[in-house]
């Protein structure tokens, strides 16, 4: 981006006021477990992530993953984080979580 000068002389070379201001503040959108910096409320997502991957790894044999989220903590700002990583799991997450499943049954013999 070019700089606005107001002034052509070489005495008042000033830049204008809306260059020195950055253009956007970017931040990637999209819920990252790790930019939560308190370890509490981080620990609460992760447990709601991990929570889910159980959920779904189950519904694969017993039925279908709950519509709602359980109840983690009567905190609401526990609870909100822990529906934050509850709602983080994608398919690819799912897909992933089976896949370390079935090499962890694949690794294991049967003892019987």
């Amino acid at each position: 981006m070019a700089f606005v000068t107001h002034n052509t002389s070489r005495k008042c070379q000033s830049r204008s006021g809306v260059n020195r201001m950055p253009i956007a503040n970017f931040r990637p959108s999209g819920f990252h477990i790790s930019r939560i910096q308190n370890r509490v409320h981080r620990q609460c997502a992760k447990d709601g992530f991990n929570a889910r991957l159980r959920a779904e790894l189950a519904a694969e044999l017993a039925g279908d993953v709950p519509a709602t989220v359980p109840v983690y903590s009567h905190s609401l700002t526990r609870q909100s984080y822990f529906e934050q990583g509850w709602h983080a799991v994608t398919h690819l997450h799912v897909l992933k979580a089976r896949e370390q499943r079935k090499a962890q049954a694949m690794a294991v013999p049967n003892e019987q």
